[in-house]
């Protein structure tokens, strides 16, 4: 897990150069009455779309839930049972490469032209090549952009002016947003709010260690450019300095404490939350107070601000697929047309979650 999202990041940097190119259409399809299951660990919400694809192709689509932890579990059951050859599965990358190695999916390579790859959105293209194997291409669309699992750092803008915190947006603008900045802060936080002699209020809930090393271009493994060998690189220097942060501010200055959901900062008794950006779709309706959005603070290894993201969700087809081509029409169709994808998916995402124009613009800047 820990490699896969080392691995996703370098490639997802890489990939953004790609620039779109020609079009590039799906010939006619007809499957028959055939019953598409279009897979996912949430109810995609497309009714319209859904059956305006049903009369277009000829099909009825069915939207069963997989669980977020049995993504692996069902898709191999299903495709060793031989039920999935009219499947389409959405996975996270993190449970497709370990049975991509097993030829769980489809080279879709083998299937749509190097056209089709080119008419989509330079983010989509990135996020496809991130996941590639041996050359092949398996993942070939996707409801999300990157941003979706990226982390950003949310700061309780109520609980700043209460405390007489500094205002974060002028740092963060003067480039003085850094680890020093974010530990004064969080000392001054962490109080006994009630007087019943326990702390109640702290400067952050848990710290996500991984994307917290990633950000700040430390990685798990690295490629030996001599060998070509991957080599264990949490002892670089980067990483190091990450996590004896994190240390320091659970263990050292006493800052740090809650859970993975970043309940308390959502309760208000938290001056930072990190998290991924789909849970900021919830917190409007989640908190009282009011918010910011920033990217992470800097350490002593980075030049500018840098965040990263944990998971790459994509549309697979199945190995044993009865008809790849028409599964990925469907999907193809379904996402809407490439040139949309921006507002679609990427500003609609910005528009909706950040909270006022400067955490707008730190989202914009960070996809």
């Amino acid at each position: 897990m820990k490699f896969l999202r080392s691995l996703v990041v370098v490639c997802l940097l890489v990939g953004l150069f790609v620039t779109p190119a020609a079009a590039w259409e799906f010939p006619e399809i007809d499957l028959g009455g055939a019953t598409v299951n279009l897979w996912c660990w949430y109810d995609i919400g497309i009714p319209e779309l859904i059956a305006e694809a049903e009369e277009l192709f000829n099909c009825k689509i069915e939207l069963p839930l997989v669980s977020w932890e049995g993504q692996t579990d069902t898709y191999m059951s299903r495709l060793l049972a031989g039920d999935s050859e009219y499947d389409i599965w959405y996975v996270s990358h993190s449970d497709a490469i370990p049975i991509m190695k097993d030829g769980a999916f489809y080279p879709m390579d083998e299937v749509l032209p190097a056209e089709y790859f080119e008419r989509l959105d330079p983010h989509v293209q990135a996020m496809i090549n991130a996941v590639r194997l041996d050359d092949h291409i398996y993942a070939f669309h996707t409801m999300h952009s990157v941003m979706n699992d990226m982390i950003f750092w949310v700061w309780n803008k109520t609980l700043f002016e209460r405390e007489g915190l500094p205002d974060l947006e002028e740092a963060y603008r003067s480039g003085e947003w850094t680890w020093e900045l974010a530990t004064e802060i969080a000392i001054k936080a962490t109080r006994d709010t009630d007087g019943d002699g326990i702390i109640d209020q702290y400067g952050f809930s848990e710290v996500y260690a991984w994307p917290f090393v990633l950000a700040h271009g430390g990685t798990v493994v690295k490629q030996n450019p001599e060998t070509g060998r991957w080599e264990f690189a949490m002892n670089d220097e980067p990483a190091l300095q990450a996590l004896q942060q994190i240390y320091e501010w659970n263990h050292v200055h006493g800052v740090a404490e809650g859970d993975w959901n970043q309940t308390p900062f959502r309760e208000g008794k938290r001056a930072f939350a990190n998290m991924p950006a789909w849970m900021l779709w919830a917190l409007p309706n989640e908190m009282d107070d009011e918010y910011g959005i920033l990217l992470p603070p800097m350490g002593p290894n980075n030049d500018g601000y840098s965040s990263s993201t944990e998971l790459v969700n994509m549309f697979y087809i199945p190995s044993n697929s009865a008809d790849p081509l028409a599964m990925a029409a469907i999907v193809d169709f379904l996402m809407g047309d490439p040139e949309d994808y921006w507002y679609n998916v990427i500003e609609n995402q910005i528009v909706g979650q950040a909270p006022d124009r400067v955490s707008a613009e730190v989202m914009e800047d960070a996809i």
